[in-house]
């Protein structure tokens, strides 16, 4: 049973790599990388160091947790390479998860239907709903993550929904989900946490089936701008 194992869970969609580390023994223990965006460079040591604070070998390993996005593209490969070499490694089992439902476990219990959004850039949003039936009962998701523009979305949050934004960057968007929503998106609820990681992560393998080691993919939901760049220079004459 993956409660009874040492369990990892990583995500890196967004600017910083989130790591959650879970004890056979059943101890928590969180990290985070700054802001920069350098997955490659502070994912391995970041890791390295939280199962050092553990007392943890990587062949110790029994459960790795890996976010599929969607965000950052380069994020999401770096992340999903990394659990996908220690789970191999370690022989452990690998689970694969949205990273938008990590976000979400931040709402408090009292919230019975929680919106979650993210940066897909050009104007746009990723989007996730979820909801429980009554305070305190488990969320659940309410259909696929996906893709819209601010002014579809918001056109569907209701008085009471709870909003949860990762990772926007246009001043524009910042400021009018803000106005829309009553939030401070500078408000550290705004960012996943490795506690939140593992909690998710174990609840996943505990349900449902294991990951596929080689087949997991990351949730893109678009092409990047590269391949449509690439695209449209390849269709000209």
């Amino acid at each position: 049973m993956p409660s009874s194992q040492n369990l990892l869970a990583l995500d890196t969609s967004g600017d910083r790599s989130t790591i959650g580390l879970r004890t056979a023994s059943g101890l928590v223990f969180e990290a985070e990388t700054d802001g920069s965006r350098k997955h490659g460079r502070d994912l391995i040591p970041c890791i390295r160091t939280l199962l050092e604070q553990a007392g943890i070998r990587p062949l110790e390993l029994g459960t790795i947790g890996v976010g599929l996005g969607p965000g950052s593209y380069t994020g999401l490969r770096i992340g999903l390479t990394a659990a996908r070499t220690l789970a191999y490694a370690a022989g452990a089992r690998l689970v694969g998860f949205d990273s938008l439902e990590a976000l979400a476990g931040n709402a408090p219990e009292s919230a019975t239907r929680v919106l979650v959004v993210g940066d897909a850039q050009r104007g746009d949003l990723y989007a996730a709903e979820f909801s429980r039936e009554a305070p305190g009962a488990p969320l659940v998701a309410r259909g696929p993550t996906r893709i819209e523009p601010l002014s579809e979305w918001s056109s569907r949050v209701e008085a009471g929904d709870f909003v949860l934004a990762s990772g926007l960057k246009s001043p524009a968007m910042r400021s009018s989900l803000a106005a829309l929503a009553a939030i401070d998106l500078d408000d550290p609820i705004h960012r996943a946490t490795g506690r939140g990681l593992v909690e998710l992560t174990l609840r996943l393998a505990e349900n449902g089936p294991p990951g596929d080691l080689w087949g997991l993919e990351p949730n893109y939901l678009r092409r990047s701008a590269a391949e449509d760049q690439w695209d449209a220079r390849a269709a000209r004459p």
